[in-house]
């Protein structure tokens, strides 16, 4: 009795043992500013995240999804945008110099070739890419002119130079070009203002303006509504919400205080929005980040993806076929894209 007892919990140990050992924390590099004696400061920050060894998604809403990067770790791919002219990524990546970090801006197709085509070079932090309408022009933040990171643009191809678009002593992040395309929003941290504000700028620099208080806002394709996260002060979670494209009538499209909710992004016709949220829970019961889909008005909440990795930061294509996300499952950060089961 005593042995099939022992037996009984060492078979018991070892389930829990094997099940365990499937997650992992997998850490994300993000760029941070902080304040020194000297002024302000660019670094990383590594950010952990829950992973999941196995990559398969079981979800009865997703058809399939694809590794459109596959960089096991010599590079940590970050923040991407889709261009609506080719259909490529271009996407930000972490790498290793000899002596220091440098994030720099890649191209990848989407047609099956793995050859990667750099877009920038440096000892620098190029990060947030957003494309123009026509795809010519890439937006993105640098630490390349000033400790704190500015609003830079580049061809798509790479050629030419790069022109630094604003001007102010604030920390610029995020950018977002609407369809029409006269105006870039984006996040922004004024010297020593702890909240960040949404502004947007026209796209020759000028007249910058406070819209207000939030982060990483996303312009509808029709440039008529803007999305925003901020955090909710009793809760300190993220949340989501929708203003016009002058910052009036704000909504509130998430609310529920045990979750947080990032990274909204349009669909091609601005009828629905996808977005990171962590209310759910994979099959283990272990809460995660995964990607999720709401109509534009706040409603049917539906959950896309449930492997029990992090799933972030998800993108409509520009045909609204596919579904690209970054996501650690399999302990490594990349790019992926989902198919939606009808």
């Amino acid at each position: 009795m005593k042995q099939t007892i022992l037996v009984s919990v060492l078979v018991l140990a070892v389930l829990v043992t094997g099940c365990a050992s499937q997650y992992k924390t997998v850490a994300q590099t993000q760029v941070t500013t902080t304040r020194t004696k000297a002024g302000e400061q660019t670094q990383t920050e590594e950010v952990p995240f829950i992973s999941f060894q196995e990559v398969i998604e079981h979800s009865p809403n997703v058809k399939s999804v694809t590794r459109m990067t596959d960089l096991k770790g010599d590079r940590e791919p970050g923040y991407f945008a889709i261009s609506p002219a080719t259909g490529d990524l271009i996407f930000q990546a972490l790498e290793k110099s000899s002596d220091d970090l440098l994030i720099n801006l890649w191209s990848l197709p989407t047609t099956g070739s793995t050859a990667m085509t750099r877009l920038t070079a440096g000892h620098y932090y190029d990060i947030e890419p957003a494309l123009s309408r026509d795809g010519s022009t890439v937006c993105f933040s640098s630490n390349r002119s000033s400790q704190s990171p500015k609003l830079f643009t580049v061809r798509a191809t790479g050629a030419g130079g790069i022109t630094r678009l604003t001007q102010s002593e604030a920390e610029d992040r995020a950018p977002s070009l609407p369809g029409r395309g006269e105006l870039v929003y984006y996040m922004s941290k004024p010297f020593n203002s702890e909240q960040w504000q949404v502004w947007r700028v026209n796209a020759n620099g000028a007249l910058p303006t406070q819209l207000k208080e939030g982060a990483r806002p996303r312009v509808s394709p029709d440039g008529e509504r803007v999305l925003f996260c901020a955090e909710d002060r009793k809760t300190g979670k993220q949340k989501i919400w929708m203003m016009n494209e002058d910052g009036t009538g704000e909504t509130q499209l998430t609310a529920d205080t045990e979750s947080s909710e990032l990274d909204p992004a349009w669909s091609p016709d601005g009828s629905q929005i996808v977005y990171a949220s962590d209310i759910g829970k994979d099959s283990n019961g272990k809460r995660n980040f995964d990607i999720w889909m709401m109509n534009a008005d706040g409603s049917a909440k539906t959950q896309l993806t449930t492997n029990g990795s992090t799933d972030l930061m998800p993108a409509f294509s520009p045909d609204g076929e596919y579904i690209y996300f970054l996501s650690n499952r399999g302990f490594h950060w990349d790019i992926w894209r989902m198919e939606i089961a009808e």
